[in-house]
């Protein structure tokens, strides 16, 4: 099976089209609006990968991400952070941790590719 992919942004027509973008690639896309909602379908769905904006209403990417990289269960699951508006030295700490990559808005489809296939085995497709 190709990857489970979580996308968490407040923007919906962005979230639409990455949605295209990785269904188009055969991923399984689950959708949240914000980091509240991304907590809750990381922990239900246990998606193989997380794409998240950092700034949104609520709960921020960052705060979400964080969360999810110190509960047990969603610990390991990848994470992009994506953001058009904050710079990668501002995310600090969580970019340390091997799981985490940065892209900035906007994503170019090529390079979320190639993040993808770096953060998964055998390329985003999971057994």
């Amino acid at each position: 099976m190709i990857a489970k992919i979580l996308i968490v942004d407040d923007n919906d027509n962005l979230r639409e089209s990455l949605k295209a973008i990785l269904s188009e690639q055969g991923h399984e896309v689950l959708e949240a609006s914000d980091g509240a909602q991304a907590f809750t379908i990381a922990e239900k769905e246990m998606p193989h990968i997380i794409l998240s904006d950092v700034v949104m209403p609520g709960v921020y990417g960052t705060t979400a991400a964080k969360r999810l990289t110190e509960f047990y269960k969603t610990a390991k699951i990848p994470i992009i952070l994506m953001s058009g508006s904050v710079e990668q030295s501002v995310l600090g700490k969580l970019l340390e941790q091997p799981h985490v990559r940065y892209l900035k808005k906007p994503v170019d489809p090529e390079e979320l590719d190639k993040t993808i296939r770096e953060l998964l085995p055998d390329g985003g497709y999971t057994p």
